[in-house]
């Protein structure tokens, strides 16, 4: 009987395992999306959620975002055109902490937590944010100008040494070459 369970309990465990979806960010790669994923692609790969088209109901999509079933974006998408055609993705905007690194970044992390964990390349100041690049991802990294003590239109150069270990991540941008 006990060997009966414990089969059941593994079982279970390994479907579990199965039907999860691989979230993590690499460098022009987001679990199973790459740079050359079709918008059909996408559908399946999101059958769970909610997928909304930007603009609603035109030839020319310029986005696409990806909700849960409770309604709160995971994801921004901006495919790539070339003659008026949709030749895979430009890049994608990550709202949603349940995406991270292979270093366990996230939309949760720290400044400290990126810095430990990568190299910072550049940053440059955004109306509203900092956006931090790490070429090792090809991934930019928002961080609230609030965080920074800095003025929303404030756009002067950003040290790495002005950033507070604990200013927070707003969300990742992984381009695709």
């Amino acid at each position: 009987m006990g060997k009966i369970i414990k089969a059941i309990v593994l079982s279970l465990l390994l479907i579990q395992c199965s039907t999860e979806t691989d979230k993590t960010i690499a460098k022009n790669k987001l679990g199973e999306i790459g740079p050359k994923t079709s918008i059909e692609d996408l559908d399946v790969l999101f059958k769970n959620d909610s997928i909304t088209k930007i603009p609603v109901d035109a030839d020319f999509i310029r986005e696409y975002h990806v909700y849960d079933e409770e309604g709160n974006e995971l994801l921004t998408i901006k495919p790539k055109y070339e003659k008026d055609s949709i030749i895979g993705i430009e890049f994608i905007k990550v709202y949603n902490d349940s995406y991270k690194t292979e270093s366990g970044i996230s939309t949760l992390s720290t400044y400290k937590d990126l810095a430990d964990n990568y190299s910072i390349d550049k940053i440059e100041p955004s109306f509203n944010s900092a956006i931090v690049f790490v070429d090792e991802l090809n991934a930019t990294f928002a961080l609230d100008k609030k965080d920074l003590k800095l003025g929303e239109f404030d756009m002067r150069k950003i040290r790495k040494d002005q950033i507070p270990d604990m200013a927070r991540i707003q969300y990742i941008t992984l381009w695709f070459e």
